[in-house]
């Protein structure tokens, strides 16, 4: 069966996201009901499915207002009901996460801009996030694919039959697949060996352990492919160069995941500004490390040099079980770690 072209497969930005919530939402203004009445009641359905989040009813609405980037607010939605004025915040998110203070920030600036404004904040994810901590402690209710797709339901958009409407749905009945894969992988690491962890089988166990470890973890910029990392166990290192200077460097781990190449636990080195031209100190480190390794049973392999200003990798391990499950898995790194710690209070001596 071939399958029309949707634009919403190519307009893929949450921009393009903002400009569809916005436009569904502008259908709930009373003056657009002669327009197209079933589109109105659709408006009015959607909106009622984000004051539902704080228990409000709707009732009957005036004086409606949808902005797109308000202050920096992705889609910002004003109306009296009543006769109190209500502003709804949309923080509109497809594969991003919310970063530094922004869900606070803009809760503060409607506040400031009418402080008996009832807000109520909506962190609107099409995507699948692992953990929402901040999103809740910042008050934000959380509104997903599933949410949306209880108002776009299939007898409604065929009853309506409206292009724009029609091919965001198909849109989103594939991220809510999506949606529905990622929350089976991430689950993964939790009763299954390390051979059969997935994407987000990774995301979640880096996200489980990274207070344990000190670590930090994310998506890297890569372009051949998407990598998520975790690297932690960060050890200061003076070492003498090729030209007879002490430079501070560190040693630390990581782990990196892509669908491509699986998973990869490193040692690397952090180079603090000594840009490495050659492989002499990388060299150096990676052969005094060797009875550290040969102690604890690890074999890796040197990584090939590249020239490099702010990391090297050292090596990688070579001989890791990938039968073992997340809690033998947590004490293999833990093993890792130890010779690093090893190491290093050894060199410094």
């Amino acid at each position: 069966m071939i399958k029309e072209p949707n634009i919403f497969n190519f307009a893929t930005s949450e921009l393009s996201q903002d400009a569809f919530i916005a436009w569904l939402l502008c259908w709930a203004d009373a003056t657009n009901k002669a327009l197209n009445n079933q589109l109105h009641q659709l408006g009015l359905d959607f909106l009622q499915s984000l004051l539902v989040k704080q228990k409000i009813g709707l009732t009957e609405i005036s004086n409606l207002e949808i902005k797109t980037q308000f202050h920096k607010i992705d889609v910002f939605v004003s109306f009296i009901m009543d006769g109190k004025t209500y502003g709804v915040i949309i923080e509109d998110k497809v594969h991003t996460i919310d970063h530094t203070n922004q869900l606070a920030r803009y809760v503060d600036k409607v506040e400031k801009l009418n402080s008996e404004t009832i807000i109520i904040p909506i962190y609107f994810k099409t995507g699948y996030q692992v953990n929402l901590t901040r999103v809740l402690e910042n008050g934000y209710h959380y509104y997903t694919v599933k949410d949306l797709l209880k108002v776009l339901t299939q007898i409604k958009i065929v009853q309506i039959d409206n292009d724009v409407l029609t091919q965001y749905h198909s849109y989103v009945l594939g991220k809510e697949q999506q949606f529905d894969h990622a929350d089976i992988e991430s689950k993964l690491y939790l009763n299954k060996s390390l051979s059969e962890w997935k994407w987000w089988s990774f995301v979640s166990f880096f996200y489980e352990y990274k207070n344990h470890f000190k670590a930090g973890w994310g998506s890297v910029g890569n372009n051949r492919e998407p990598l998520i990392a975790f690297w932690f166990g960060n050890a200061p290192l003076t070492i003498i160069n090729e030209h007879n200077i002490e430079i501070k460097i560190e040693i630390y781990m990581d782990i990196l995941y892509s669908n491509h190449n699986g998973m990869k636990v490193n040692y690397r080195l952090s180079l603090l500004g000594n840009t490495q031209t050659n492989a002499y100190v990388r060299n150096k480190v990676f052969h005094a490390l060797q009875p550290f390794f040969l102690e604890k049973g690890i074999t890796c392999k040197r990584a090939k040099f590249t020239k490099a200003k702010q990391t090297i990798k050292l090596a990688q391990v070579t001989n890791l079980d990938k039968t073992l499950k997340y809690k033998a898995f947590v004490k293999q790194l833990e093993i890792y770690n130890s010779v690093v710690s090893a190491f290093i209070n050894e060199y410094s001596q």
